[in-house]
C-alpha cells in the first residue's frame, strides 16, 4: 500500500520545515502549529492532488466507462449529449466502439458533459482516486511536491523555498514520474489520419 492522505501531508509539511499532524481533523492536534498544519492541509490537498492528476495520463490513475447518453440533445451542432463521471478528473479520448479506434470523430466537453455524434460513446479518463494509497510512488511524490509548493508561502512566508520546490517539481520530479509510468505502457493511441491511411492502403486517398 502507498501513502495515506494524513502521510501525504506529512511528507510535504516535512519538506518546509512545518509541524506534522496525526490527523486532518483539527480536533486531534493538540498545539497551534498542528492546527495550523492541518488547517492548511484540508484547504491545499485536494487541489494539489487534481493538479497532478491532471498534468499527465497516469497509468494506475486511468479508467474506461461506457457513458451514460442524456434524453436531451444539445440545442445544435451535435447529436448527443453524454455525462461525464464524476470521478473524471481528465478526458483522453472518446470512442464509438469497445475496439477504441480513433477515427477523427469529433467531442467537445461542454461543463460535465460530452457532446458528440457517436450513437454510443466508451470514455478513457484520468479519474480521482477515492484512496489516495493506490497511487504509485512517483505519482505520490508528485503530489507531495506540489502540496509542500501550496503550503511554502501561508505557513513560512518564505517565497524563495517556494520557488526552490517549484523548480525541484519541474525539472526533476515531474519529469521522472512521466518518463518511468510512460515506459509501462507498449500501446500509443495514435488518432487516424490522412497521411496514414494513405500509406497503409494501395490506391491514393483523393
Amino acid at each position: 500500500m502507498g501513502l495515506s492522505k494524513v502521510d501525504i501531508c506529512n511528507h510535504a509539511l516535512l519538506k518546509i520545515g512545518a509541524d506534522t499532524i496525526s490527523s486532518l481533523d483539527t480536533a486531534s492536534n493538540t498545539t497551534e502549529a498542528t492546527i495550523q498544519s492541518a488547517k492548511f492541509c484540508n484547504v491545499l490537498f485536494d487541489q494539489a492532488l487534481e493538479e497532478v492528476l491532471r498534468m499527465h495520463k497516469w497509468n494506475n490513475a486511468m479508467r474506461r466507462v461506457k457513458l451514460t447518453r442524456l434524453t436531451e440533445a444539445p440545442a445544435f451542432k451535435w447529436k448527443y449529449n453524454y455525462l461525464v463521471p464524476t470521478d473524471c478528473i481528465r478526458i483522453i479520448n472518446l470512442y464509438e466502439t469497445t475496439d477504441a479506434y480513433d477515427d477523427q470523430t469529433s467531442w467537445v466537453v461542454e461543463g460535465r458533459n460530452i457532446l458528440t455524434d457517436y450513437e454510443t460513446a466508451f470514455l478513457s479518463y484520468v479519474s480521482k482516486p477515492q484512496d489516495v494509497s493506490t497511487l504509485n510512488s512517483f505519482v505520490t511524490q508528485c503530489v507531495i511536491q506540489n502540496l509542500a509548493i501550496k503550503l511554502a508561502v501561508p505557513m513560512q512566508l518564505d517565497q524563495g523555498m517556494q520557488n526552490n520546490l517549484l523548480q525541484e517539481f519541474n525539472s526533476v520530479i515531474l519529469p521522472q514520474a512521466k518518463s518511468i509510468d510512460a515506459q509501462e505502457n507498449k500501446w500509443w493511441d495514435m488518432e487516424e489520419s490522412n497521411t496514414l491511411l494513405s500509406i497503409y492502403n494501395t490506391s491514393p486517398i483523393v
